[in-house]
């Protein structure tokens, strides 16, 4: 540094100021040098000392006599070489658990720093995975699936007041602090939500279940546990007996879908669950036994469907303009048009479901709102011939078969659940709710009042199906029966329909409807908002609560009047034969054996009339026998042989 004055220079003595600065500066780098030389001695001994340690222990860990073993197996050498491996290995080991928050420092300080706040409380997750899980609670599954009713099933066993072990409570994970109840995680109710040592919420029920302080998540009301929660996803899980099951929850870019890995090799061909395999991805129609219930379609089964889906577009504008007037006839005032879809072959349960309409003094409501998809010319007559109204082309249904199938899955049940897909499609896209309905069926109560009631809870819903029973992969998670079931018109459900009809590839790989609207309505309730509801078993039982020991005693309550149900379906029965004897015997055939087994056409054609056709037909009283002693019954059926063929273990119906 120089200073210039008098304009000539000459050195600066300022540079005495700094001279004790950097002799202070040299001393304490002399100091650090010799320090970090002491330090790395004292490291090393302590690692030494470690090392021999480890040595000891592995040595002891060999048997206790290492010199033994260098003479008596490997020698010195070869033994050194191993203890040194296990040394490093152990000491290794030792660092991991030292430095566990992975920064390098040894400090350990990372994981308690993801498990503790500022306040030194034990946080109930890392903040690791906080975005979706800052705190938990336990809410009782009927109180929460009452408060958010997504439509789906209870077990079909089990009634409102009874358990469903290992799955009586939902578990609820708040993603962000503002979610938590009462605000966040100093609020009184977040407390134990968000900390694990819950020292202020310990309660009287926990404490008498043995449950400790530190560890219990909270059970809290639906309506508490959601008060803060803006948005709610709700996963739908099981456990099941042949897997092992585990649940990830990813934070990542969001899917509406569950990523369903089994350990099998689907690659390969026909494969079952090999716990020596690796989890692989696999669809979720794969079970355990290697069948895949949702395979593709074949080309086969697309080339079908685009046969029919030619003539379908061919004749559209023509059905549409045939087709709009009696839609509209049976829709009146409250825009429900019931559909049927039937052909000769089962025309019997047809008119048998007329006939007990009539008796039961609903004979009015079903000839004004039911609309027959006839699917040949006989049917037709018959349904005509009974005072309903009936729409048959025979260009569109020339190749639906005639006689009723020979049993589920057959080639002339396929065609006409085909034909199920295509009637309800048609009415729903000319602007009509319909409910649609099997002709296997008997009403104890006009079901019609019950949709249309704006004081019931199910009112909102898009869709309302009766419970099949089934709980198989292949109808989860609605377990819809398509055999009744009520569709609102809307545009969610208009673009339902004409999916369903795309998909007509998939109705014929499958041989039924049912699987494949089921997994639309999966899709579509994702997709679009659809709203499904499964509805009680109780008031609206199938052939599954006939069938099923566990269900005996709510057939009794029917069978006796202490519960008068909406209707009775006979689904879940092989064939039609069997049908007609269930119902004879549960009281609800109300149909003269002339008009059985496809009978009615020849009526109908000698018929003059609606009252002529009725009167030949129908029976004012029930027509009821004894078939089987195991199967439910009006009237005590002893006497009959038990339906072995049916169900080998069946135990008689009235003791």
């Amino acid at each position: 540094m120089v200073s210039i004055r008098n304009g000539r220079k000459r050195p600066s003595s300022s540079w005495m100021l700094h001279l004790p600065l950097v002799i202070g500066v040299f001393l304490i780098a002399i100091v650090s040098f010799y320090g970090g030389i002491w330090v790395g001695m004292r490291l090393s001994g302590a690692a030494a000392s470690s090392s021999s340690s480890l040595r000891a222990e592995t040595n002891r860990a060999a048997g206790g006599d290492a010199e033994l073993e260098w003479k008596s197996e490997f020698g010195r050498e070869e033994f050194e070489k191993r203890v040194e491996a296990e040394v490093t290995k152990r000491l290794a080991a030792r660092r991991n658990d030292h430095d566990r928050d992975g920064d390098g420092d040894g400090d350990g300080d990372g994981i308690d720093a993801l498990y503790t706040d500022k306040s030194h409380r034990p946080r109930r997750f890392p903040t690791s995975i906080r975005s979706f899980a800052a705190g938990a609670a336990i809410v009782p599954k009927r109180d929460f699936l009452a408060r958010f009713d997504y439509g789906i099933p209870m077990p079909p066993s089990k009634r409102e007041d009874e358990s469903d072990p290992g799955k009586d409570d939902v578990l609820l994970l708040y993603g962000s602090d503002k979610a938590l109840p009462d605000g966040g995680p100093d609020a009184g109710s977040a407390d134990p939500v968000y900390y694990h040592d819950n020292n202020d919420n310990d309660n009287d029920h926990d404490r008498d279940r043995g449950a400790p302080r530190s560890s219990h998540l909270p059970h809290l009301s639906a309506a508490d546990a959601t008060a803060n929660c803006s948005g709610l996803n709700v996963l739908f899980t099981d456990s099941h007996a042949d897997i092992h099951q585990c649940t990830a929850i990813v934070g990542n870019y969001e899917s509406y879908h569950v990523q369903r890995w089994l350990r099998m090799n689907p690659s390969k061909g026909f494969s079952k669950l090999d716990p020596q395999l690796p989890l692989h991805p696999v669809g979720r129609g794969l079970q355990t036994n290697g069948q895949d219930k949702f395979s593709a379609p074949e080309d086969k089964y697309a080339l079908q469907n685009q046969e029919l889906l030619i003539t379908y577009f061919d004749r559209l504008e023509a059905t549409l303009a045939d087709l709009r007037p009696l839609a509209r006839e049976c829709a009146g005032r409250d825009n429900t048009v019931v559909v049927m879809v039937c052909n000769t072959g089962q025309s019997d349960l047809l008119i048998n479901f007329v006939c007990s309409a009539e008796a039961r003094g609903f004979g009015g409501v079903v000839r004004d709102k039911v609309l027959v998809f006839a699917t040949d010319r006989g049917v037709y007559d018959i349904a005509t011939g009974l005072g309903l109204r009936a729409f048959y082309d025979e260009k569109i249904f020339e190749q639906m078969p005639e006689k009723e199938a020979g049993m589920y899955g057959d080639k002339s049940f396929t065609a006409m659940m085909w034909s199920k897909v295509v009637t309800v499609q048609l009415v729903n896209r000319l602007g009509h709710d319909v409910l649609f309905q099997d002709v296997d069926l008997v009403w104890y109560k006009n079901p019609i009042e019950f949709f249309h009631d704006k004081t019931n809870p199910l009112y909102d819903f898009d869709m309302l199906f009766q419970d099949d029973g089934a709980r198989s992969l292949r109808y989860a998670p609605y377990s819809a029966n398509t055999g009744f079931y009520y569709v609102r018109n809307n545009d969610k459900t208009k673009f339902l329909f004409r999916s369903l009809l795309y998909l007509g590839d998939m109705v014929l790989s499958m041989t039924s409807h049912q699987q494949a609207l089921g997994a639309l309505l999966d899709e579509h309730s994702s997709l679009t908002g659809l709203r499904v509801k499964t509805l009680s078993a109780v008031d609206f039982p199938g052939g599954y609560h006939y069938h099923r020991k566990k269900e005996i005693e709510p057939m009794r309550d029917i069978v006796e009047g202490r519960h008068v149900p909406y209707l009775f379906h006979m689904s879940w029965t092989t064939n039609k034969k069997n049908k007609l004897l269930f119902l004879k015997q549960m009281g609800l055939w109300y149909t003269h054996q002339i008009c059985e087994d496809g009978g009615g056409v020849g009526v109908a054609k000698i018929s003059n009339g609606e009252s002529t056709m009725a009167s030949s037909c129908c029976s004012a009283e029930p027509l009821v026998s004894c078939h089987y002693s195991d199967k439910p019954s009006v009237k005590e059926c002893k006497d009959s042989p038990k339906a072995k063929n049916i169900d080998a273990k069946g135990k008689p119906f009235w003791k």
